[in-house]
């Protein structure tokens, strides 16, 4: 137990020397991770764009229009701004703009007396989607004015002519009321034979989604652990090359301790990266902080699990060189399965399933569930059993590579 607890102190001392490791391997996940969030959730959601009106007519109906741009949804996608004719030429030509209208004097009374009249739109170029939603919305508020005319033309041109100083007076608008309400009513006496009582069933409430950026956040984990195991896994060329696994092999049930110091350090360095993403994660996703407890465990002991394979690995090759760059090369494949740029969940079905037979993988969607869940503790007992098997079989594989020559190099 004194030799386990030397080996502990002697590794977490020269580790802890290393801090532009510890940096790098905290660096790269979290500029990707906030490259990645800042691009999901950075935008505010669905684009912006910008319609500019020129109303020259300044009119009741031609207020209508400017007014359309803004309502509900399409306010969401629309910002509108009123500026002369000339003013929003220029800004258009420039590429200020998604799109200017010119609403042109006389648009009321031509609209009311059936006269043609021209709405001049002017839409940009670099732009593809935003300009289209308003064309065809213009054109949707176009058709919609006709038909309004055909059918309320007399009531809207005697709201028009009255030429209200203040607010209407109660007996013009129960006249008006009085009229639209029989025209309503006439539509309705000839459209009923033909009425079709529709029942539409909706179908059934869809469980809420989890936010598309938090599905990224235990991939990015997993790939500030992989780049920490894989240097941590290094470290045993580095002990070979100093002489330590010579002496070590000689003397009996010393190997089997030195592992296992190894595990015991590797662990709290990956409780230390883990638990840096955790906190940062878990405070900008507003996750329940009951669930960071057993995240954390779970994510360290699956570090020393790929710590150990991929020691174990590094092993069979003939110099430190060739065994860094396989297992570096190695790690990108690792990366992409495992869902660190790509979350397992927004993949299709055959895809995420290859990609949760990876090792990181497998720790990163059983990480999801564990962060997404109503409950804590929600990782099942065969997903943690695997995982404690993994991590077994590693060392005991790193342990047998050291006895079968490599401390003998």
């Amino acid at each position: 137990m004194s030799f386990l607890l030397a080996s502990v102190r002697k590794d977490l001392a020269r580790w802890a020397q290393d801090r532009t490791a510890v940096l790098i391997w905290l660096g790269i996940p979290f500029l990707i991770g906030g490259l990645i969030t800042s691009m999901i959730d950075g935008g505010g959601g669905s684009p912006t764009g910008t319609l500019l009106i020129a109303d020259e007519d300044d009119s009741l109906l031609s207020g209508f229009v400017v007014g359309a741009y803004s309502q509900e949804q399409l306010g969401e996608l629309i910002i509108v701004e009123q500026v002369s004719a000339k003013e929003g030429e220029a800004r258009i030509n420039d590429g200020e703009a998604s799109a200017f209208l010119t609403i042109p004097e006389g648009f009321q009374d031509a609209l009311l007396n059936e006269t043609p009249v021209t709405l001049t739109l002017k839409t940009n170029p670099s732009q593809t989607i935003l300009p289209g939603i308003i064309q065809d919305v213009t054109e949707i508020l176009l058709d919609a004015g006709f038909y309004l005319q055909r059918l309320l033309g007399p009531e809207l041109r005697s709201i028009t002519d009255a030429g209200f100083e203040g607010a209407p007076s109660d007996a013009f608008i129960a006249a008006i009321s009085v009229d639209i309400q029989h025209k309503i009513n006439r539509i309705i006496d000839k459209t009923d034979p033909m009425a079709i009582d529709l029942q539409i069933v909706g179908p059934p409430p869809a469980e809420p989604q989890p936010n598309y950026a938090l599905l990224f956040l235990p991939g990015i984990i997993l790939m500030a652990v992989l780049f920490a195991s894989n240097s941590l896994a290094a470290d045993y060329w580095i002990e070979r090359d100093k002489g330590t696994l010579r002496r070590l092999v000689s003397a009996p049930g010393a190997l089997t301790g030195f592992v296992a110091g190894k595990a015991i350090a590797a662990a709290a360095v990956m409780g230390v990266v883990t638990a840096v993403v955790l906190v940062v994660g878990f405070a900008y996703h507003g996750i329940v902080w009951s669930k960071f407890i057993p995240s954390l465990v779970w994510v360290s002991l699956g570090g020393v699990g790929l710590f150990a394979w991929l020691a174990a690995l590094q092993m069979m090759f003939p110099n430190n060189r060739a065994a860094n760059l396989v297992t570096t090369i190695l790690l990108f494949p690792l990366l992409m399965a495992g869902g660190s740029f790509f979350p397992l969940a927004a993949l299709p079905d055959w895809i995420a399933n290859i990609g949760r037979l990876s090792p990181n993988g497998f720790i990163a969607d059983r990480l999801t569930g564990e962060l997404t869940s109503a409950t804590t503790w929600s990782i099942d007992a065969q997903s943690w059993l695997t995982v404690v098997a993994i991590t077994a079989g590693g060392l005991a594989v790193s342990v047998l590579r050291l006895r079968t020559g490599f401390a003998r190099r």
